[in-house]
């Protein structure tokens, strides 16, 4: 683009230049290209000496305008406004070397003395610069003048805001003149300039960013009183320990500003911040697009209140999926529609509309109580009524323990086992002063002792693994406390018969082959359990975990484990960790064959089918032929020579299912194949992560109402539902303290109106008053 060259003022008006434009167009460009550094002659001041009667008319005219000025005062934001909407301006578009509007609109709206290229020049370089009726104005000025107050001693410019500036003088020369010195009067006023700044930090910020920097006081010390909440709700801590907390921090010298103090506050600041957190999971999945799994539990609270837990599995902020703890419900009622609209409501009410679900929910997983589990009408068979492709799962972990439970039941040796554990358990938990003799005993023998706790009971098989440990290392230690309880003659005859006769079953050889056995089959019981409960134990790593653990399971069966050798090499010598062994007739023997097959069948039977023997084989056979199509992804499930359309129809299949790309997916399962499994392709990835979402135990559900436990105690019973869901949110899914952000909390707890911590509009909480003790004066 070139620049018309303008080193001599013009003085013909518009039309005579409109009329030689034409014809002078080719030389204007050729000179042009030739003074494009040349100043611009007449931009600069005019030395010509002006008449008196150019001076008289000026301070006229200054004194008209402090008149207008003073008179239309109170009518002038409401002028303003609407003037400015009536004012265009007009832009010259030189490189086509015509102006953008019409030739009458020059005559129309901008001064007369003035020539197209000064109309350019000017429109350009000053862009605030606007006319209307031949007149100019200043378009910032008008429109920040009615949302401003005037300061004093500032000069208020009518004429600009209104566009009522006019030249002045006898001929263009002059008018030219008086217009350039008033632009850069007004370009140069305090009024202008104001003006710009206030425009510039319109457009830089926005309100939510400007009231921050206008307040950033009040935010710091607020977010020292939302760290100070923020660890009350993640320790899991009553809420009145917020005053104290606080008093701790103003005497450690940190400002906490002067309300937001009370419990109450505390309270209201964990529900926001539990809030906030989980509106921003519910935005990454559904704006995301991600898959999902819902997993639901049900229990009650110790006040009876019937809950219902809801968790999530998905790739949250495009990681590996994990599991998290999202919602405790109230249940108005525990039958299965009840639990199934509760679910559903609950989820709608985060984000999750039906639609979304429809495409994006996955699969369902719960323990085995029939109200989930109901093949007419339990809570998987209604959500499977609305949603035709949900994959419905049956929690790995409960149906490892209904494994267990099958063999107590077949194996009747392990009752008696078990009652005699639980008689110690009652023994030692019951008595402090039996336990302080036990503890003697142990620590006389140089062992450590451990927890007897409840063996077989209702919680999982790890903890029975623990008790049987504790039996088996403190065994020396129970035999001594049993001997010398039943020879003390300061017990009762009753009681140290009770004592000499669980020295005769301890000591017994049938009761340390037991006791043998069941340390070898609750260890590999207890470590599966823990491995299907990790976060990131997928469906077909569970299958092969189960498909080797029943493998162990047989060949313990014919090759005796490590403590079940060490029983036999006792039975042998009669002597077991240095206590001598007798025959007792009436502790069962037990068959270890016997028991390890039994096991490993119960296992197959339980953990194979995916749901339990009450649900509709229709059901299990759709979900076996998901796991198979799902083996096809693993590389070591491969034929050492695969076709290349090996696994494309599961593939399909599977995409089908999901709702996932299919001919992408597909592409990429072929990559896969010829990578030999080494690195997952990009195509590829969502339907492994699809196959990942899908949860095998509902462990995370468990460790939520041991929160919910931790949380809600006997003197902590009056907590409603809604404010326990969010502290149970907070403690499971929230940050470490060091790695809480107050700041984004801080910012929408304000946006909402709320109060700061230094707000002045509300009473500060009063000290209280504590009776003083005479002791006190000494410390």
């Amino acid at each position: 683009n070139s620049e018309v060259r303008t080193n001599v003022v013009p003085t013909m008006d518009i039309r005579s230049f409109l009329q030689r434009k034409n014809s002078d167009e080719s030389i204007e460009i050729k000179e042009e290209r030739t003074h494009q550094t040349t100043t611009v002659s007449w931009l600069k001041p005019s030395k010509r000496k002006r008449s008196k009667s150019e001076v008289d008319s000026q301070d006229d005219d200054s004194h008209s305008q402090h008149n207008v000025a003073a008179g239309q005062s109170e009518t002038q934001a409401y002028e303003c406004s609407s003037d400015s909407a009536e004012v265009s301006t007009t832009t010259v578009d030189y490189a086509n070397g015509t102006s953008a509007d019409k030739n009458n609109d020059f005559e129309q709206q901008w001064p007369e003395c003035w020539s197209q290229a000064q109309i350019h020049y000017f429109s350009t370089t000053y862009r605030w610069l606007i006319s209307k009726n031949k007149k100019l104005g200043c378009n910032t000025c008008s429109h920040i003048n009615a949302r401003m107050d005037t300061q004093q001693g500032q000069r208020v410019s009518v004429e600009w805001s209104r566009c009522l500036v006019s030249s002045f003088g006898k001929d263009k020369a002059a008018q030219n003149n008086s217009l350039r010195k008033k632009i850069k009067e007004h370009k140069d006023s305090n009024y202008h300039k104001k003006a710009v700044a206030i425009k510039e930090r319109a457009a830089d910020n926005s309100m939510e960013k400007h009231t921050e920097e206008m307040q950033k006081a009040d935010y710091d010390f607020t977010c020292n009183v939302f760290r100070t909440a923020y660890k009350i709700g993640k320790h899991g801590r009553p809420f009145t320990d917020m005053p104290a907390d606080v008093q701790l921090q103003v005497l450690n010298g940190v400002n906490m500003g002067r309300v937001l103090h009370s419990n109450n506050t505390c309270a209201n600041i964990l529900d926001h911040i539990a809030a906030e957190m989980k509106e921003k999971i519910v935005n990454d999945i559904v704006m995301n697009r991600r898959k999902l799994c819902v997993l639901v539990d049900e229990s009650a609270t110790i006040s009876g209140t019937p809950v219902l837990v809801v968790c999530l599995r998905s790739a949250i902020a495009g990681k590996e999926p994990d599991t998290i703890f999202f919602e405790l419900i109230e249940l108005q009622g525990t039958s299965a529609k009840e639990i199934t609209d509760a679910l559903l409501e609950c989820l709608q009410k985060n984000g999750f509309d039906p639609h979304f679900l429809q495409d994006h929910l996955l699969a369902f997983a719960f323990d085995g109580a029939s109200v989930m589990l109901g093949r007419k009408a339990g809570v998987a068979a209604q959500l499977c009524c609305r949603f035709p492709n949900l994959f419905v799962w049956h929690c790995s972990n409960h149906r490892l323990e209904l494994a267990v439970c099958d063999v107590l039941e077949e194996v009747g040796e392990i009752n008696h086992f078990e009652n005699f554990l639980d008689q110690l358990y009652s023994l030692y938990h019951a008595s402090p002063k039996n336990q302080r003799e036990l503890t003697e005993s142990a620590h006389s023998v140089g062992q450590r002792l451990l927890v007897i706790g409840r063996v077989l009971s209702v919680r999982w098989v790890a903890s029975s693994e623990r008790t049987v440990k504790a039996v088996w290392e403190n065994y020396q230690a129970l035999q001594m406390h049993f001997t010398s309880a039943a020879a003390d003659t300061n017990r009762d005859s009753c009681e140290r018969a009770k004592y000499k006769g669980l020295n005769d079953v301890l000591t017994s050889v049938s009761f340390v082959a037991i006791l043998s056995v069941m340390y070898d089959a609750l260890t590999e019981l207890s470590d599966l359990s823990r491995m299907l409960q990790r976060q990131d134990v997928t469906l077909d790593q569970a299958d092969r975990l189960l498909a080797r653990q029943i493998r162990v399971f047989e060949s313990m069966a014919s090759t005796p484990g490590p403590q079940t050798q060490v029983a036999i090499e006792a039975e042998e010598t009669k002597i077991f960790r240095n206590v001598k062994l007798h025959e007792n007739q009436r502790v069962p023997k037990i068959n270890p064959a016997q028991f390890f097959r039994s096991l490993a069948a119960n296992v197959e039977c339980r953990m194979t089918p995916t749901t339990s023997s009450h649900v509709s084989r229709t059901s299990s056979v759709k979900t076996d032929s998901l796991l198979k199509d799902i083996q096809v992804l693993q590389s070591d499930s491969w034929p050492a020579t695969p076709d290349i359309q090996y696994g494309d129809a599961e593939v399909r299949r599977l995409c089908e299912r999901f709702k996932i790309e299919e001919r992408e997916s597909v592409l990429g399962f072929r990559e896969y194949k010829d990578l030999k499994g080494s690195k997952i392709p990009a195509a590829l990835k969502p339907l492994l992560e699809a196959v990942h979402t899908i949860a095998v135990s509902t462990s995370e559900c468990e460790r939520a109402f041991s929160s919910m436990n931790d949380t809600l105690t006997d003197e902590r019973n009056s907590l409603h539902i809604k404010s326990l869901s969010n502290l149970i949110f907070l403690k499971c899914n929230g940050p470490p303290l060091d790695q809480f952000n107050a700041q984004s909390y801080v910012r929408s707890w304000l946006a909402t109106g709320r109060w700061s911590a230094t707000c002045t509009s509300c009473e500060a909480p009063s000290a209280n008053k504590v009776d003083p003790k005479a002791c006190w004066s000494l410390f």
